[in-house]
């Protein structure tokens, strides 16, 4: 797919296009790799905007005397898949995570 991660090469600040080379059978490997593509601004955009219209939907109900609110689940806008392809900007302190997963990703 793409270069392999050179984590020494990411400057703090600069944008980083990554693709997933592999999708990892762990699924502690796999929640990290989709917090770190909610790192693009298009997938936080829609996070963002899927909040807002299930808040605009929300029901309010009566139960116990007391208002309970009835929420709906959230879409998943991420999908950890082999050829998945996200940019976000590099920061220190994500180099751990980044770290854990690099056997997966690869630079685009």
């Amino acid at each position: 797919m793409g270069k392999p991660l050179n984590l020494d090469s990411l400057k703090p600040g600069a944008a980083v296009t990554l693709v997933v080379n592999e999708c990892p059978l762990v699924e502690n490997h796999v929640q990290t790799i989709e917090r770190l593509m909610r790192q693009d601004p298009d997938m936080k955009r829609g996070l963002k905007k899927g909040q807002h219209d299930r808040m605009q939907r929300l029901v309010v109900r009566s139960r116990g005397g007391r208002p309970w609110e009835k929420r709906e689940l959230s879409s998943k806008i991420v999908r950890c898949e082999k050829g998945a392809k996200w940019s976000m900007t590099y920061f220190p302190q994500i180099a751990n995570d980044l770290a854990s997963v690099a056997r997966y990703l690869g630079q685009a």
